[in-house]
C-alpha cells in the first residue's frame, strides 16, 4: 500500500511539474508577443513629400553658394520643425538653432523619449510606428555633438542588407555633403552602420 501511495505521489509531482513548465512557456510567449510593436504601414502625404523635396533642393543650393561654414546650418532644424510642426528647435528670438543644438535640446527635454539603439529591431519598429502616428521621430549619431541626424518619416519597414534588420523610412539633410541629402529612403541609407545611432521620439 505504501509503495502504491509513493507511486501516486510521484505521478502527481511529474504532472504538476509539466503543467508548471507549460504555464511558464506560455507566459514567456505572451511577454514576447506583447513586447513586439506592430507597425501599420502608411504613405507619406503629397504635401509632406513636396515640402521635403523643396527643402532638400533649397539646402543643396544653399550649401553650393555658402560663404561660411555656418551658412545653412539651421536648415536641418528648420526642416524637422516644419515637417513635424514643433517649436523645440527655436531660440528665444524665435529663430531656428543650428543643428549642433539638437542633441542637447532633446536630452534635456521631458517630452522626448529614447526608443533605443538602431541595432534593436524593437526600437526600429517603435520609431516607424511613432512616425506613422504623426510623432516627431529622429535617429541621431550620438558619437559627436554634430553627428548626422535623420528624420523618421511615415512609411513602412524595409529590409536592410547592410544592417541585417528591417529599418524605417527616412529623410535627411547631410551637412557634410549636401548632394547626399535624401527623402523616402531606408534609414540605413543615412548611416553606414547601427553603431552609436540612437532613436528618439517626441510624446
Amino acid at each position: 500500500m505504501r509503495r502504491i501511495s509513493m507511486l501516486i505521489a510521484a505521478f502527481v509531482l511529474i504532472v504538476s511539474c509539466e503543467e508548471e513548465a507549460k504555464s511558464t512557456k506560455n507566459a514567456t510567449k505572451k511577454v514576447k508577443e506583447t513586447a513586439t510593436t506592430k507597425v501599420e504601414p502608411t504613405n507619406l502625404s503629397k504635401d509632406k513629400e513636396q515640402m521635403l523635396a523643396t527643402t532638400i533642393a533649397y539646402f543643396k543650393n544653399c550649401k553650393a553658394n555658402a560663404e561660411t561654414r555656418n551658412d545653412c546650418r539651421n536648415s536641418i532644424t528648420k526642416m524637422i520643425s516644419e515637417f513635424y510642426t514643433i517649436d523645440d528647435f527655436k531660440n528665444e528670438n524665435n529663430e531656428y538653432v543650428i543643428y549642433d543644438s539638437i542633441q542637447p535640446i532633446i536630452k534635456k527635454s521631458d517630452t522626448w523619449v529614447q526608443l533605443g539603439n538602431a541595432n534593436d529591431q524593437e526600437a526600429l519598429n517603435k520609431a516607424q510606428q511613432a512616425a506613422n502616428d504623426g510623432k516627431a521621430t529622429l535617429a541621431i549619431d550620438v558619437s559627436e555633438s554634430y553627428g548626422q541626424v535623420a528624420m523618421i518619416i511615415p512609411g513602412k519597414l524595409t529590409n536592410s542588407g547592410s544592417w541585417k534588420l528591417k529599418v524605417p523610412n527616412a529623410a535627411a539633410l547631410v551637412n557634410y555633403s549636401a548632394d547626399k541629402s535624401f527623402m523616402d529612403k531606408s534609414l540605413s541609407y543615412a548611416f553606414k552602420s547601427t553603431e552609436n545611432i540612437v532613436l528618439f521620439s517626441k510624446n
